[in-house]
């Protein structure tokens, strides 16, 4: 008979126990979504009783809150590794970096932007986690539009219309409507070239930053 496995409770160390609950749940959540996490599921695998587990998070929706906190952070340093020497590349990674990460992420994603589990207002942290993430890709918008390289409209609108092509492009693609960048390398990038074409403020300053 196959011995059983060695339980979490052996590995477990005094003030380790919210970091353990958190990788316990991030892979959860990654293998199964938002809805298989539970507190006290998660402190029986982690040889804890309920009450321990409560001292730290105290309900579900505040683990789930730290786990969307943790996936924007992540996402925020992916997007600060762009490269914004150059206006319209930095733009374009931007969004493939946005779009990568959805697709590595999906089920993260989904949590981090669902609404539905964590509404907005009801946790700061995650809220202000969310905005500083979004702000790389507002600051990148911005030194494109100083250099001219983009159109003078409000840097608000301009921000928005980016983010919500560069997230419906992820959503679809995580959902199965559109392919993912496996299948499809090129489409991410296409489709993000395509709205940075549309918001140029002239050919010639894109021919002066594409040339060699």
């Amino acid at each position: 008979m196959p011995r059983n496995p060695t339980p979490l409770k052996a590995t477990y160390h005094h003030g380790d126990l919210p970091h353990q609950a958190h990788q316990l749940a991030l892979e959860t959540l990654r293998e199964h979504g938002d809805a298989a996490i539970s507190l006290r599921a998660l402190a029986k695998q982690l040889g804890v009783s309920a009450p321990a587990l409560y001292r730290h998070f105290i309900d579900r929706e505040s683990l789930l809150a730290e786990l969307a906190i943790s996936g924007f952070e992540s996402l925020r340093e992916r997007l600060q590794t762009v490269d914004q020497s150059s206006p319209r590349l930095a733009l374009v990674d931007i969004g493939l970096v946005y779009v990568s990460f959805a697709q590595d992420e999906p089920n993260l994603y989904r949590l981090m932007f669902g609404g539905r589990v964590l509404p907005r207002g009801v946790h700061p942290r995650l809220d202000v986690a969310g905005k500083i993430a979004f702000q790389v890709l507002e600051d990148t918008i911005a030194r494109a539009q100083q250099v001219g390289y983009v159109k003078p409209i409000p840097l608000s609108l301009m921000t928005a219309a980016a983010w919500s092509l560069v997230h419906g492009l992820a959503q679809l693609t995580i959902d199965g409507h559109l392919p993912s960048a496996k299948a499809e390398p090129h489409l991410a990038e296409g489709v993000v070239t395509l709205l940075l074409e549309g918001s140029l403020a002239n050919n010639e300053q894109q021919l002066k930053d594409t040339s060699p």
